[in-house]
């Protein structure tokens, strides 16, 4: 059986039976999923604030076991514990050839959870080239979080960095704690901000060393070098705090709208970065769970079955039922689905 999570419309969930994969093709791998993390993506689907097409099989950030492989596979063998890489990509159109995989031209047609079948499921099935071995220490939702990782790492080779450099990740959601700790790790020290009281008690004990939060920017305006923001909500907030040569790094995929102003932009040497999906660091992201370089299974705060998927949403602040986010029902940092 394959039972599977998916999106009929916006607030409306549905777990079905789907059928198993097909025996996978010569160079694919068949996965029986024991973990996948709710993304910030999936809620944004759930609201209808991000496009998915109805009746996909939400998830993206998973690990399992591999059931069944094809006749050209050679770097895994069934048994195997692996984390997939979610983010699809030909390696042949003109993109991917210009070493920006994350857009390749097939994505539309080919994002897992999204256009194409995702990983709430009991079984998923991509190509070799998108699965990786991990340590057999590293839980199954202790590996769901290499792909958020992989995330935050690219957004950093984006950037101009030193380790100096005045910083605030705005946001203390998932991508927050793992931009913290990606900065962490090259020798930041750094704020937080996040308004919600529930997850500003619950990250205060999870941050990196020498790191702290705080409910308002008010106490570090004017004297920022880089702004990472996770919400897509801080563009107007950031560019009046950060000091001349400043960096905004934004990965939110928020509908909130600013404005800008290009005198200021040049006047002061200001730089704007988008960042999304990973190129080249999925492997490095496994790594550093795998050593333990994150703190993976404190950062998993809440672990439960697929079929228990509204709680799940629940502890995210969103009522399913009601139809309805609320910041002030947050209860969890990254919830995670097992099957």
């Amino acid at each position: 059986m394959n039972r599977a999570l998916t999106f009929r419309a916006p607030w409306d969930l549905r777990l079905e039976v789907r059928p198993v994969p097909p025996p996978p093709r010569p160079t694919e791998v068949l996965v029986r999923i024991r973990a996948t993390g709710i993304c910030g993506t999936d809620l944004g689907i759930v609201r209808g604030e991000y496009q998915a097409r109805p009746g996909v099989v939400l998830g993206h950030e998973s690990a399992g076991e591999v059931a069944r492989v094809g006749r050209a596979v050679r770097a895994v063998r069934p048994g195997d514990r692996v984390v997939i890489d979610p983010t699809f990509f030909c390696g042949y159109c003109r993109m991917c050839r210009s070493l920006r995989p994350n857009h390749c031209e097939s994505k539309a047609e080919r994002e897992s959870g999204v256009s194409q079948d995702g990983t709430f499921a009991h079984y998923y099935c991509t190509d070799e080239r998108f699965v990786h071995r991990i340590a057999d220490q590293v839980s199954f939702a202790e590996a769901s979080l290499t792909e958020p990782l992989s995330c935050a790492l690219t957004g950093l080779e984006q950037l101009r960095l030193r380790a100096d450099m005045d910083t605030v990740v705005a946001g203390a959601g998932p991508m927050g704690m793992l931009y913290c700790y990606a900065l962490a790790a090259r020798g930041f020290v750094g704020t937080m901000i996040e308004q919600s009281t529930g997850r500003l008690a619950l990250c205060r004990r999870l941050l990196p060393s020498g790191w702290q939060i705080s409910p308002t920017p008010d106490e570090v305006a004017d004297s920022l070098d880089l702004v990472v923001d996770t919400t897509g909500a801080a563009t107007s907030w950031a560019l009046r705090s950060l000091r001349r040569g400043g960096q905004l790094l934004t990965i939110g995929l928020n509908s909130t709208r600013c404005e800008l102003q290009p005198a200021l932009l040049a006047d002061r040497s200001l730089s704007i970065v988008g960042s999304i999906d990973s190129i080249g660091t999925f492997s490095l992201a496994r790594m550093m769970i795998d050593t333990g370089s994150i703190p993976a299974q404190q950062l998993v705060t809440n672990e439960l079955p697929l079929d228990q998927y509204e709680q799940g949403f629940a502890l995210l602040g969103m009522d399913l039922h009601k139809r309805q986010r609320s910041l002030g029902e947050i209860r969890a940092l990254k919830v995670v689905l097992t099957s």
